[in-house]
C-alpha cells in the first residue's frame, strides 16, 4: 500500500489523484531513449526537401511567461482582398512516427495534464520543450495552415504546407497586452519591433474574426478560471480569478480559424479524420433552463425550439442577462445545458463556436488528436493512394481515445483544483468575504467569492430561519419572507476547509 503523507496537504493530494485516475507520470526507458535520439537530430537538406521555406517570414509565438512548449507560431499580413493569415504548428508527426514506442505512449496519455505545481507532458521533455518548441532564433520545421479571408472574417482559401521557420520573438501575452493599450516602454517595442507590423494586423483580423463569430450566434460564456499561486514549499498563498487579455483572446480566434481550415480540407478530401465535435443540447436540458431563465426574469423565448435550438438561441439569452447579478449563473447553467464537446471521425459540427466544420490542429504537442491529424494530413499532402486503409481504423481508434484520456484529465485537474482552493481558504478560517449566490439546492446555497472560490452554506446555519426550496433558484424563508437567490450577492464567513476532499464551508456573516 502506498504512502502519499499528510491529507492537510494539497500537494500530496494531487499525487494521490494523479494515482487514482491512472495518470502515468514516468516515461519508459524505450521512450526516453528515443526521445533523447531525436533530440540530438539536427535538420539536414533531406528534411527541408518540399517544404515551404519561411525564415524569412516575419513569424512570432505568443504564450504565457512560463510556458515552454511552444507548439504554435502565427504572421498575419493585410491584403487586397483583406487578410492572409499564416499559422505554423511544430511538425511533432516528423518526429512521432507511427508505432513508435513514443507515439504508443502519447496515445496512451492523450493529452498533457495540468496542475497548480506540475504539468504532465504527454511527450517527453526532449520534445515538447526542446526539438519540437519553436524557439525563437532557431530553424524549426513546422505544417502551415496558410488562409486566406476577406475583410468580414470569410475563409476564401487554405492551403496546408509543411514548412520551415524561424521565430522573429518569443511573445509573451502580457506584454502583447502592453503593445495593444499603449503601455508598452521602449525596451519592449524594441523586442517586439521585428513583428510589429504583423501584430497589428493580427489584432485587426482577430477584431473582425471576433464580429464574424457574433453574427453566427457564437455565445460567449462567462465561465471563471483559477490560477493559483504557490510558495517555495508548493503550499497555495492565493486564488484569482484566471484574466484573458486581448493577445489571448486573439490567438484564440487565429486558432479557431487554422482548426477550421483543416476540417475544411478533411471534410472535402473525405480523409479518414478526427474532427472535434459539439452535439445539439438534450431537449431536456433546454426545458430546465428555460425554466431557469424565467424564474430569473429574462425572456426564455428564444429556447422554445427544444430540440432545434441553435447556438444563436443560447447567445439571445447571454445578452439579456449581461451586466446584471444573474450574468453568472446563466452561464454557468448555459455550459451545464450543453453536451461536453469530444473527438469524432463524423464532422457533426460544433454547436459552441456555432461552425460546421472543426477538429483540433494546433496543439500536436500537447493533445494526440492534433498530432494524428497531422499525421492523416501528411500522407494526403504525400498523395498517399491508400489513406483510407492506413488511416480509418486508426483516425477511430485515436478519436475515441483521446475522449476518454480528456474526461480523465479533466476530473483530475478539477479535483485537484479544489484541494488547493481548500488549502488556501484553511489559511483564511474566521475570515469574512463578499460573494455572489451561485447555485442552491434542498440543502443549502453555494457562495463564490471575488477570487472564484466555491463553498456551502447550509439552510441549517441560518438561525431562526424555516426555509422552503423551490426546487430551482431559491429558498424562502416562511416566518421572515427572506429570500437566499442564485444571483444574490451575499457576505460569507470561512467556516470549514478540508484539502483531501476539497470541501469548503461557509457560514453567513451578518
Amino acid at each position: 500500500m502506498k504512502t502519499y503523507g499528510s491529507s492537510d496537504r494539497a500537494k500530496i493530494c494531487a499525487d494521490a489523484i494523479i494515482d487514482q485516475n491512472g495518470i502515468r507520470t514516468e516515461f519508459p526507458k524505450e521512450v526516453l531513449a528515443e526521445a533523447e535520439k531525436i533530440r540530438k537530430t539536427k535538420i539536414t537538406d533531406k528534411d527541408l526537401k518540399g517544404r515551404l521555406d519561411l525564415r524569412g517570414t516575419s513569424i512570432c509565438t505568443i504564450d504565457g511567461a512560463d510556458a515552454k512548449d511552444l507548439d504554435d507560431a502565427i504572421s498575419v499580413s493585410r491584403t487586397r482582398l483583406g487578410y492572409r493569415l499564416g499559422v505554423h504548428i511544430a511538425d511533432v508527426s516528423h518526429y512521432v512516427k507511427a508505432g513508435s514506442a513514443m507515439d504508443r505512449e502519447a496515445q496512451e496519455r492523450g493529452t498533457s495534464v495540468y496542475f497548480a505545481d506540475r504539468v504532465i507532458p504527454m511527450l517527453p521533455e526532449a520534445l515538447s520543450n526542446g526539438v519540437c518548441s519553436l524557439n525563437a532564433g532557431e530553424d524549426k520545421l513546422t505544417f502551415s495552415a496558410i488562409i486566406e479571408l476577406d475583410k468580414q472574417g470569410t475563409i476564401l482559401s487554405y492551403r496546408f504546407r509543411k514548412s520551415v521557420i524561424q521565430s522573429k520573438v518569443r511573445g509573451v501575452y502580457s506584454e502583447v497586452n502592453q503593445l495593444f493599450d499603449g503601455t508598452a516602454d521602449k525596451a519592449l517595442r524594441k523586442k517586439y519591433s521585428p513583428v510589429i507590423r504583423s501584430l497589428h494586423a493580427a489584432r485587426e483580423l482577430a477584431e473582425v474574426l471576433k464580429a464574424r463569430a457574433k453574427r453566427n450566434g457564437t455565445v460567449d460564456l462567462d465561465s471563471v478560471e483559477s490560477r493559483f499561486v504557490l510558495d517555495e514549499n508548493g503550499v497555495c498563498i492565493d486564488v484569482q480569478p484566471r484574466v484573458s487579455g486581448e493577445a489571448e483572446q486573439m490567438i484564440e480566434q487565429l486558432m479557431i480559424t487554422a482548426n477550421q481550415a483543416a476540417a475544411k480540407l478533411a471534410k472535402s478530401a473525405k480523409l479518414p479524420f478526427v474532427y472535434r465535435i459539439h452535439e445539439q443540447p438534450d431537449p431536456d436540458r433546454v426545458d430546465s433552463l428555460a425554466e431557469l431563465v424565467n424564474a430569473l426574469g429574462f425572456n426564455p423565448v428564444s429556447l422554445r425550439h427544444r430540440t432545434s435550438v441553435k447556438t444563436a438561441d443560447f447567445a439571445a439569452i447571454m445578452e439579456q442577462a449581461e451586466g446584471k447579478p444573474a450574468q453568472k449563473v446563466i452561464s454557468h447553467q448555459l455550459l451545464r445545458t450543453m453536451a461536453k464537446a469530444r473527438y469524432d471521425t463524423q464532422p457533426i459540427g460544433h454547436f459552441g463556436l456555432a461552425l460546421e466544420d472543426y477538429c483540433h490542429f494546433t496543439s500536436p504537442i500537447r493533445r494526440y488528436p492534433d498530432t494524428a491529424i497531422h499525421r492523416i494530413l501528411s500522407a494526403y499532402l504525400a498523395k498517399d493512394k491508400e489513406i483510407a486503409a492506413h488511416y480509418t481504423e486508426f483516425s477511430r481508434e485515436a478519436a475515441s481515445n483521446s475522449s476518454k484520456c480528456e474526461i480523465r484529465a479533466m476530473a483530475a485537474e478539477r479535483s485537484a483544483e479544489d484541494c488547493y482552493m481548500a488549502e488556501y481558504m484553511r489559511r483564511h478560517l474566521g475570515e469574512t468575504f463578499d460573494g455572489i449566490v451561485s447555485g442552491a439546492t434542498a440543502r443549502g446555497i453555494f457562495v463564490q467569492l471575488a477570487n472564484s472560490v466555491e463553498g456551502f452554506v447550509g439552510v441549517e446555519d441560518f438561525p431562526d430561519c424555516e426555509f422552503q426550496f423551490d426546487g430551482l433558484l431559491t429558498h424562502t424563508d416562511v416566518r421572515s419572507g427572506r429570500r437566499l437567490t442564485v444571483g444574490d450577492p451575499m457576505k460569507v464567513q470561512v467556516a470549514a476547509a478540508d484539502v483531501a476532499t476539497g470541501r469548503i464551508d461557509f457560514t453567513p456573516a451578518e
